[in-house]
């Protein structure tokens, strides 16, 4: 009786833990949820009130800077009122820029989606990033998977979301270092998922959970609203985007799309089925 009591009570008590922890994967599985609304909610409202905003600020700016460089071209640049002009014209064409950001936030047009080889997202976009100056001191490793499933993906906003990590990941580091992409299939084969990592100065820890906010950027220049728009894509093709960081030792970003079941012949090496 006394072992079968002992017995009991062990079972008991592995039980309780197994609750316990399942209690706890749920708990974080509803708190990711419902930080996922919250993050959709606030954007959708910011993208309404962005679109008002940008209407309405983009035909002074265009006659602003329609005149100011009429005027440029009358006077001679060693003209006392010259340098001046330039400056506003130079200033109006950023505040322009900001204002395409603002309706790029905004519009949020349904991804044309068609069956993608993500290898060769990703070969051809840092084929374009590897020209430019700033990438000069970087090291850039690919390591991707071969034979991976074909995805549905609008291949222009995937390319404009790798587009902005890659370059956000050049701008962290300075001095140089190592930028790595990389991809491979879930264990569960659900999803494909892109790690872009750099060896940069990385992100405070209380910056963190405010990197996808609209509008906030820890740059000197910029609108913050780049990485906006890319957890807004990624929302648009039912994927996931995760962050860590550490200060001084760099950034990882896990991007992460679904497998769809489709046609054996969708799954391919190379190229890009449509």
């Amino acid at each position: 009786m006394t072992e079968n009591l002992k017995l009991a009570n062990e079972n008991l008590i592995q039980w309780g833990k197994t609750l316990e922890k399942r209690v706890e994967e749920r708990t974080q599985e509803l708190r990711g949820m419902q930080d996922y609304l919250l993050q959709s909610e606030k954007l959708r409202s910011l993208g309404k009130m962005a679109a008002g905003v940008a209407h309405e600020i983009n035909n002074p700016l265009t006659s602003i800077l329609i005149n100011t460089h009429l005027m440029l071209e009358k006077l001679e640049k060693r003209h006392e009122f010259y340098e001046n002009l330039s400056l506003i014209a130079d200033e109006t064409a950023r505040c322009t820029q900001i204002v395409k950001g603002l309706l790029e936030f905004a519009r949020q047009n349904p991804p044309q989606k068609t069956y993608t080889n993500i290898n060769d997202l990703i070969e051809r976009t840092t084929q374009l990033l590897e020209n430019q100056a700033s990438f000069q001191n970087v090291r850039i490793v690919k390591d991707l998977e071969p034979n991976l499933p074909a995805i549905k993906l609008d291949k222009n906003k995937i390319q404009q979301v790798l587009w902005n990590l890659l370059l956000n990941a050049c701008e962290a580091m300075p001095k140089g270092g190592q930028l790595t992409i990389s991809d491979t299939l879930s264990a569960d084969k659900r999803f494909i998922e892109v790690r872009v990592a750099d060896s940069g100065v990385g992100i405070p820890k209380e910056n963190v959970n405010r990197l996808f906010d609209p509008f906030f950027t820890t740059k000197s220049s910029g609108t913050g609203l780049g990485l906006a728009v890319t957890y807004g894509i990624i929302q648009q093709h039912d994927g996931k985007i995760e962050v860590n960081s550490e200060v001084g030792r760099g950034t990882v970003f896990i991007l992460s799309f679904p497998v769809e079941d489709h046609h054996e012949d969708s799954t391919h090496k190379g190229g890009t089925h449509e």
